[in-house]
């Protein structure tokens, strides 16, 4: 785990980055943009105490959003593989449980215009 800190404005990942971490939020607001957004309005906000990130990691696939800062941020990231080593030690059913909960979410999220065309 590494302490981060972040500007105002400043992107923790992007849309189409590889999902090498997650992270947890420990001061300021983090706002999770869709591909499209071009607003300054995000689509998610995250909070402090809130984990952001995951679904890439949790379906190892590459990111669906951005996250950028709203304010100074200091976030703490958790490698794949530290996430990969906790997950190991966790009972069977919680692992699918947050697959699946994972994958449910990226299929909601998904744009609706994939399937109109």
């Amino acid at each position: 785990m590494e302490k981060l800190e972040f500007k105002q404005g400043q992107y923790v990942f992007k849309a189409g980055d590889q999902a090498g971490y997650l992270f947890l939020l420990v001061k300021g607001e983090i706002g999770i943009f869709l591909p499209g957004n071009d607003s300054h309005n995000p689509n998610f906000p995250v909070g402090e105490n809130e984990i952001f990130g995951e679904m890439g990691v949790i379906e190892d696939k590459l990111r669906m959003a951005g996250a950028r800062c709203m304010t100074e941020c200091v976030v703490v990231s958790l490698s794949k593989a530290e996430y990969e080593k906790k997950l190991n030690e966790a009972d069977p059913f919680i692992k699918g449980l947050l697959r699946l909960l994972s994958v449910r979410l990226r299929e909601v999220e998904k744009p609706k215009t994939l399937g109109s065309k």
